[in-house]
């Protein structure tokens, strides 16, 4: 399984999202880091986290995937905590780690980064979402909000890595089935405005179902597209399943 990533600055003065991706282990790991922008040294924050956590998970020998990426994740948290000691700042990333080997998809997540399933003309997201959206999307269903109020409101996040403790960890503790012909999306929250919406766009079916070229490439085009004014950092990490064989 082979990754492929793109990345855009936006609006926004620097970039403050990070990645990893590499085989590790006869699999594949990829790592999707924000920097909490607003605050010092995001960026440096989310670089110390992605290159942590990539270079712990694949030091460990162990079987044990729960337990490898719980501890991949406490070391780029320890990252993330010595940054901040050694600049006299706070601030702080969201992390989203995916592990693919033998048809399963492994991941931990900590923040709103999404992790997208395409299968099947499908778009579904898989991992939690730890910003107040989530809570907001309550208010969504009960007719007090509207999607797009959520969408804009939301993004206060209600667990990242600080160098602290970690309020809410998504971690799977059994591997996901994959299926031949699936499509793996990891991002930041700049590709909201194009994924994260109710209802695909006819647009962004085709491009999605598109076998030629890179995922990752079209999908933060597509972001550019939207020429929003206030458009934040993407990052694209696309990971295909061949459609004849699990790899």
């Amino acid at each position: 399984m082979e990754a492929h990533v793109a990345q855009w600055l936006g609006r926004r003065e620097k970039q403050e999202d990070a990645y990893a991706a590499r085989p590790v282990a006869g699999g594949m790991l990829a790592v999707v880091c924000d920097g909490m922008g607003g605050h010092c040294f995001g960026d440096c924050a989310s670089r110390a986290a992605a290159t942590a956590f990539a270079d712990a998970f694949a030091a460990q020998e162990s079987a044990d995937l729960t337990g490898r990426l719980q501890t991949a994740l406490e070391a780029a948290n320890a990252a993330v905590r010595s940054v901040y000691e050694s600049q006299g700042a706070f601030g702080g990333t969201t992390l989203l780690a995916v592990f693919t080997r033998r048809g399963l998809l492994h991941w931990i997540s900590v923040g709103d980064s999404p992790l997208y399933l395409w299968r099947m003309g499908r778009l579904l997201r898989l991992n939690a979402d730890h910003s107040m959206r989530a809570v907001f999307e309550r208010y969504v269903c009960a007719g007090g909000m509207t999607l797009r109020e959520a969408q804009r409101n939301g993004h206060m996040l209600r667990s990242a890595l600080t160098g602290s403790r970690i309020p809410l960890v998504d971690a799977p503790s059994v591997g996901y089935p994959l299926l031949p012909g699936d499509r793996l999306i990891l991002c930041t929250d700049g590709t909201d405005s194009l994924l994260a919406q109710g209802v695909l766009l006819p647009e962004l079916r085709d491009l999605l179902n598109e076998r030629g070229g890179s995922l990752a490439a079209h999908l933060v085009e597509a972001c550019r597209e939207l020429n929003e004014e206030h458009a934040d950092n993407v990052t694209v990490i696309t990971l295909d399943v061949a459609f004849s064989t699990v790899q």
